[in-house]
């Protein structure tokens, strides 16, 4: 079986990406080492949570924030685009102007978004994989939305063809 070939965009994971990677902070502890004894076990690092399913209106409302901003890009809007982002996370308009540039630049013009009604929970956030068709093919659009509904994250990969898999 192939692997699927996933291609981010990284003008849209510097626009996106780099402002959610400094909000998260980061999960390695700093503990002070200490001489093993001989009947205790040495402690054992922290595991990072495994994402969890969320209900379907979690999911559903992160969508329709990402459809939403996507939306707004599609037809030109990116300052509307931008106010579905956590203000303390808000791309630059011209920078998201030229990320959503790159992007139609590479795949066409985007010819549909679609919904999902499925998605997880990540360190907090609601993340959704919504998938959107361009003139040359499919794109995923992976969002993110924080507890109060805003887009925190906002990221463009192309989505595997069926000749990508095993048929």
């Amino acid at each position: 079986m192939k692997q699927a070939k996933h291609f981010i965009l990284p003008a849209m994971l510097m626009v996106f990406g780099s402002a959610h990677a400094q909000r998260v902070p980061s999960r390695q502890a700093t503990q002070p080492q200490q001489e093993p004894q001989p009947a205790q076990q040495a402690p054992q690092p922290p595991q990072q949570q495994a994402p969890t399913l969320v209900q379907s209106a979690q999911a559903a409302s992160c969508s329709g924030v990402a459809n939403k901003a996507i939306t707004a890009m599609k037809e030109g809007d990116f300052d509307g685009a931008t106010q579905a982002f956590d203000p303390k996370l808000k791309p630059a308009t011209d920078k998201l102007q030229q990320a959503w540039g790159s992007l139609t630049k590479q795949y066409g013009n985007a010819k549909s978004v679609g919904s999902v009604d499925k998605g997880q929970m990540m360190e907090g956030d609601v993340v959704v994989l919504l998938p959107m068709q361009f003139d040359k093919g499919q794109v995923g659009a992976q969002a993110a939305c924080s507890p109060g509904g805003q887009l925190v994250l906002l990221r463009f990969g192309r989505m595997p063809d069926a000749t990508d898999s095993k048929s």
